[in-house]
């Protein structure tokens, strides 16, 4: 996975990513193998727009968030 050949240019590419799922946004980390949300939805890097073009899962939230 050469995260410069899918075109973003942020100083640490693929930083933090995101999803839009029914009109709401979550945060999506990159994962080895296709998952159904990475099967029917796109990820968008958050600070350059660029879109994301391999597997990824919903980040699951923090147990520390309060």
């Amino acid at each position: 996975m050469n995260p410069q050949a899918a075109g973003c240019r942020c100083p640490r590419p693929w930083r933090r990513l995101f999803t839009v799922i029914a009109d709401d946004r979550y945060d999506v980390v990159p994962t080895l193998a296709l998952t159904p949300t990475s099967a029917l939805y796109r990820a968008w890097c958050s600070d350059c727009g660029t879109e994301y073009p391999w597997p990824f899962r919903v980040e699951q939230p923090s147990a520390l968030a309060a």
